[in-house]
């Protein structure tokens, strides 16, 4: 082989290397995405069937934070519940709503709030996913 060729071949493969390691850092951050989003709609859907089965005769709700969200039992959310049990987003993700705490009702499973999760990668928000909460306590992604 010469030179020429040498450098022309690790060119080629510098290049698909470049190309292929862009690509998994968008898959990766993507799947974070998607993996928090679907994370947060299941506890919001749990804390419901949790609240109209009336386990431990409580209610339950869900409060979401920037980099976090806090499973709860109780009609309030108090951080010094035992019960709580708090998930912290991956490196990057972030979570934003008008609605900050979801806490559905005994009988009628309703939610006290209607609202959009917007979860997303931060700093850029082109990838983002919403989750809609609706006052009949139904959950959906988008």
């Amino acid at each position: 082989f010469s030179v020429v060729e040498l450098l022309v071949s690790i060119g080629i493969l510098g290049l698909l290397l470049g190309v292929s390691i862009t690509s998994f850092v968008s898959f990766t951050r993507k799947d974070s995405v998607l993996a928090t989003a679907s994370a947060i709609a299941q506890s919001l859907r749990d804390a419901r069937a949790r609240t109209l089965a009336s386990v431990a005769g409580s209610q339950y709700g869900v409060k979401i934070d920037a980099d976090r969200f806090t499973f709860f039992q109780g009609s309030t959310f108090s951080s010094s519940t035992p019960n709580n049990n708090t998930f912290i987003f991956a490196s990057g993700v972030r979570a934003s709503s008008t609605i900050s705490t979801f806490v559905f009702e005994r009988v009628t499973g309703n939610a006290s709030a209607s609202g959009t999760i917007n979860v997303y990668q931060a700093p850029s928000v082109n990838i983002v996913k919403h989750i809609r909460v609706q006052t009949t306590g139904l959950v959906s992604t988008e």
